[in-house]
C-alpha cells in the first residue's frame, strides 16, 4: 500500500514537473522575445526634462532669464534677432565672462537689415557673432544653447513681434543627448563644416525632416492637428490629402491677407475633406503638428518644399502626455477663435 502510494505521488510529481518545465520554457521564451521588441525609447515631455511655452502669453522672460542666468556659454543660431532685451542679455553674460557665440542669417527674408543692426551692435563687443553657412538657402532655425544645460528648440524669432503679436510653441529641453546634437549642428555651421544626425528625436533639415515629418503625419490612426505658417509642398499636400480618407485633419494657417501662397493648397486640401480656418489674431507664425493626441511636432521647418530640402532647420517631435495635453488644449483655444475658410 505504502510502495503503491509513494509511486502515485512520483508519478504526480514527475508529470507537473514536465508541466512547470513546460510553462518556465513558454514564459521564458515570451520575456525575452518581448524585451526584445519593445526597448524603451526616449520620451520627451514635462516629466523629462522637458518644458513648453506659448507666445504671445509667455513673453520674453523664459528666454531672457535663461540668458541672464548662465554661467559659461550661450550659442545662439536664429534667423533673426532683434529684440533690444535679448541683445541686452547677451552683452551682459559676456560682460560677466559667459562665452558668447551668436549666428545669425544675412539674408533673411522678410526680415529686412534687423540682423544687420544686429551684427553692428556685436561689432567690437565680447559678443562673437558670425553669419550662418552659406551652404543653406537660409538659416531658419531657432536654437539657444545654454550652459550645455538647457537647449530653447523654438517656432519663433527674437523680435519683439514674435513675443507679443504671433502664435508661436516653444520648447525648453533639458534632455542630454538632444543638446549634444544640437550642440554639434551650432559647431559645425559655425565651423562650415558638415553634419551628420545621430538623435531620432529631432528633426533636422535638410538632414531629415522631410522623412520624419512625412512619416509622423503617416502614423496617424485618428485625427491630425496642425497650425503651420506656409504650406506648399507637393508631397506633404499630396500626403494630407490621402490621410483625410481615413482620419479627421483640422489646419490652422493666418489669413489668406496674411500669406496668400497658402491659397491655392488650402483650396485642394478643403477639396479633400480637410477643415481648415484662419487666424488673424494672433498671427499664426506656429509650426504645430499634433498626431493622434499621442505625438507633436514643434520646430521651425514649414510644410515647405525650401523649409524641408535645402534650409537649415530644427525641430522636435516629443511624446510625453503631459505636453501633448498642453498642446491639444492650445489648439482647441486656436480653433474656437479662428474662422472658417
Amino acid at each position: 500500500m505504502a510502495l503503491r502510494l509513494h509511486k502515485s505521488i512520483v508519478s504526480f510529481l514527475r508529470k507537473r514537473s514536465f508541466l512547470l518545465i513546460a510553462l518556465l520554457l513558454v514564459y521564458s521564451a515570451f520575456f525575452f522575445t518581448h524585451l526584445h521588441h519593445t526597448r524603451p525609447t526616449p520620451v520627451l515631455g514635462v516629466s523629462t526634462n522637458l518644458f513648453l511655452f506659448e507666445e504671445p502669453v509667455a513673453g520674453k522672460d523664459p528666454i531672457v532669464s535663461a540668458i541672464n542666468m548662465s554661467t559659461k556659454e550661450v550659442d545662439m543660431e536664429v534667423y533673426l534677432l532683434s529684440d533690444k532685451d535679448v541683445v541686452a542679455s547677451l552683452f551682459a553674460a559676456c560682460q560677466r565672462g559667459v562665452v558668447v557665440r551668436v549666428m545669425l542669417e544675412e539674408h533673411p527674408f522678410g526680415g529686412g537689415n534687423v540682423n544687420q543692426k544686429s551684427k553692428q551692435a556685436f561689432d567690437n563687443s565680447c559678443v562673437h557673432m558670425q553669419w550662418t553657412n552659406p551652404a543653406y538657402s537660409l538659416t531658419h532655425e531657432k536654437t539657444i544653447v545654454v550652459d550645455n544645460s538647457e537647449v530653447f528648440i523654438l517656432n519663433q524669432n527674437l523680435t519683439t513681434s514674435s513675443f507679443t503679436k504671433n502664435r508661436e510653441f516653444d520648447v525648453v529641453d533639458a534632455n542630454s543627448v538632444d543638446i549634444l546634437e544640437i550642440k554639434k549642428i551650432f559647431d559645425a555651421d559655425w565651423n562650415r563644416t558638415s553634419f551628420s544626425q545621430t538623435n531620432d528625436n529631432l528633426v533636422v533639415s535638410p538632414n531629415s525632416s522631410r522623412e520624419k515629418l512625412s512619416a509622423l503625419l503617416s502614423s496617424s490612426t485618428k485625427n491630425i492637428d496642425i497650425e503651420m505658417e506656409v504650406v506648399d509642398d507637393p508631397d506633404i499636400i499630396h500626403l494630407l490629402k490621402s490621410k483625410a480618407n481615413t482620419v479627421i485633419i483640422r489646419l490652422i494657417i493666418p489669413s489668406i491677407s496674411q500669406i496668400s501662397a497658402n491659397k491655392k493648397a488650402m483650396v485642394l486640401l478643403q477639396q479633400s475633406g480637410i477643415l481648415v480656418k484662419t487666424l488673424k489674431i494672433p498671427y499664426i507664425h506656429a509650426k504645430l503638428i499634433l498626431v493622434d493626441d499621442k505625438k507633436a511636432y514643434i520646430g521651425s521647418i514649414n510644410f515647405t518644399t525650401q523649409s524641408m530640402d535645402s534650409n537649415r532647420e530644427v525641430g522636435i517631435i516629443l511624446s510625453q502626455q503631459d505636453s501633448i495635453g498642453q498642446l491639444n488644449q492650445d489648439f482647441s483655444e486656436d480653433w474656437e477663435k479662428a474662422t472658417q475658410l
